[in-house]
């Protein structure tokens, strides 16, 4: 299901990657079928044959073409504010026969968070970062967005970073001085007894805080685990020549948990601090 106030040039340029990437004559001329445009498709002085060409024009022509597989009808005041499903009632037919949100989740992340919610929530943890003065996670998001789409191994090296980026923050850690080369295990514990988590911690009588702390020793294995990935090369930082493969549902597996840890510990400090 799209997400609500997606906008419908989101929509447009979604289904235009899709068919660039996908389609042949015989998927535009099936397609055209469908949703009874089939005339505008085939008079097209330059769609179909840019398509067959191979030439750099094809993209535009494809986006020209959207609106129409889409079904929208000449703009109208107010028309931005319509939903997707009165503005294009051809959407979910055209959705459908591009199996568009499993091909976006896999090559267009971007525009898959934009129009169903994204698996990595990595705008979330920017807004709390920037909130918090935490530096350096922007870099950071965009490194994990376009490696998950186009270099996994890239996804789980700035997974990594940013993990250790958030920590030193909390820390105060900045820099590259001796006190700064901390693994990521010694900078968890540091974080830990600083923010008050650990058993003896000033939270450590709280109701419920044995379970928060089982809690966070999970958390924990998350986080070693995403930095042992990357030391065993399959992320990247180490200048390996053969690095091993690691698949793209494990890589987001690794991203996703990595943001949500990292946003844990910005909110933690946040908490912290106000209650200084």
């Amino acid at each position: 299901m799209l997400r609500e106030g997606v906008r419908p040039e989101t929509v447009v340029l979604a289904v235009a990657k899709a068919i660039e990437a996908k389609f042949s004559r015989s998927d535009w001329i099936e397609l055209s079928l469908l949703t009874g445009v089939r005339e505008e498709v085939v008079s097209h002085d330059r769609l179909l044959r840019s398509l067959n060409w191979g030439d750099d024009d094809y993209f535009g022509h494809v986006a020209d073409m959207v609106p129409l597989l889409l079904g929208a009808s000449e703009r109208q005041p107010g028309s931005q504010r319509r939903s997707v499903s009165s503005r294009f009632p051809n959407f979910a037919q055209v959705e459908q026969f591009l199996d568009l949100p499993a091909w976006l989740r896999t090559s267009e992340p971007d525009l898959y968070a934009k129009l169903y919610g994204g698996p990595v929530p990595v705008d979330a943890l920017q807004a709390a970062a920037a909130e918090l003065g935490v530096i350096d996670v922007d870099e950071h998001a965009v490194r994990i967005r376009r490696g998950l789409r186009e270099d996994p191994a890239q996804a789980i090296g700035s997974a990594k970073e940013l993990l250790e980026t958030v920590l030193k923050s909390i820390l105060g850690l900045h820099g590259t001085g001796k006190e700064t080369k901390l693994d990521v295990p010694v900078l968890l514990r540091k974080a830990n007894v600083q923010l008050g988590l650990d058993a003896g911690g000033v939270r450590g009588s709280d109701a419920a805080a044995e379970q928060r702390r089982r809690m966070l020793g999970s958390l924990a294995q998350l986080v070693i685990s995403t930095a042992e990935l990357r030391n065993a090369g399959f992320g990247t930082g180490h200048g390996l020549s053969q690095r091993p493969e690691l698949d793209v549902p494990t890589a987001r597996m690794v991203v996703a948990a990595a943001v949500t840890v990292a946003q844990f510990y910005i909110e933690a400090h946040a908490a912290t601090a106000q209650n200084v």
